[in-house]
């Protein structure tokens, strides 16, 4: 007598299973790359933001070598180099002296920012610098 073959559907078990494991990996693959394309996003939007708060800053100071004054000005510039960025400029003087020398100290202030603070895009960075005049 012929005994039937017990072993019949192991393998649609195991492809099953193979499949199953190959979904999960391509799962995770695709997954990291998407969080790693937003963390480079955000990383070069980080860069951005703070060279927009650099060039501010230079041309504050080259506003104010040229003046001399600067009294409380905040202006607001948006860089055609870098679309989207909004860079404000804060500008404050104080003057120190003794009685052979006086001088003004300049405290500047550069802060610049792209996207909505609710937005996942969002940066936001801030340079300061003093000047003596």
């Amino acid at each position: 007598m012929n005994q039937p073959n017990r072993q019949s559907g192991v393998a649609l078990v195991a492809a099953i299973f193979l499949i199953v494991v190959i979904g999960g990996a391509v799962t995770l693959l695709a997954s990291l790359a998407v969080r790693n394309t937003a963390q480079s996003t955000q990383t070069l939007l980080s860069i951005r933001a703070q060279s927009a708060a650099q060039a501010g800053l230079e041309m504050a100071v080259q506003q104010l070598v040229e003046s001399e004054t600067c009294g409380s000005v905040t202006s607001t510039l948006t860089p055609a180099a870098l679309p989207g960025f909004t860079v404000t400029i804060n500008c404050n003087s104080a003057d120190y002296g003794r009685p052979s020398q006086s001088f003004t100290l300049f405290s500047l202030t550069a802060t610049a920012s792209y996207g909505n603070p609710t937005d996942s895009d969002y940066v936001w960075t801030e340079i300061n610098a003093t000047v003596e005049l």
